[in-house]
C-alpha cells in the first residue's frame, strides 16, 4: 500500500518537476506545448469545415426533401418526403420506416 501510495504522489508531482526545471532552451518548451495546440486547432477547423461541407452537399438541391412531418405519437410521425419524381408518405417509428402511401409529385393530394 505504501509503496502504491509513493508511485501515486511521484506521478502527481512529476510534472511540476518537469516544468519547473531552468533549461537554456525555454523557448523549446513553449514551442513543445504550442505546436500539438495548434494542430489540435487546424484539426478541429477541417473537421467542422468537412462536416459543413457535407452538409452543403445534402442541404437543398438533394435528392430528398421532406415537405412535412406530423407526430402522431410519442416517437412515431407520418412523413411526407419527395424523391425525385414521386412523393412518398413514411410512417416513422423509433424501430423501423414504413411506406404508408406513393404519389406522383404532380397529383395534388388535398
Amino acid at each position: 500500500m505504501k509503496r502504491l501510495l509513493r508511485n501515486v504522489m511521484a506521478g502527481l508531482t512529476w510534472p511540476s518537476v518537469a516544468f519547473a526545471t531552468d533549461s537554456p532552451e525555454g523557448g523549446s518548451l513553449w514551442l513543445g506545448l504550442l505546436l500539438p495546440l495548434i494542430a489540435v486547432c487546424a484539426a478541429l477547423l477541417a473537421w467542422l469545415w468537412w462536416l459543413r461541407k457535407g452538409q452543403a452537399l445534402r442541404g437543398p438541391g438533394g435528392p430528398l426533401k421532406v415537405v412535412q412531418a406530423v407526430a402522431v405519437g410519442a416517437r412515431e410521425r407520418v412523413v411526407v418526403v419527395d424523391a425525385a419524381e414521386r412523393r412518398l408518405v413514411l410512417g416513422v417509428t423509433a424501430q423501423r420506416v414504413e411506406l404508408i402511401a406513393e404519389l406522383r409529385r404532380d397529383d395534388n393530394a388535398k
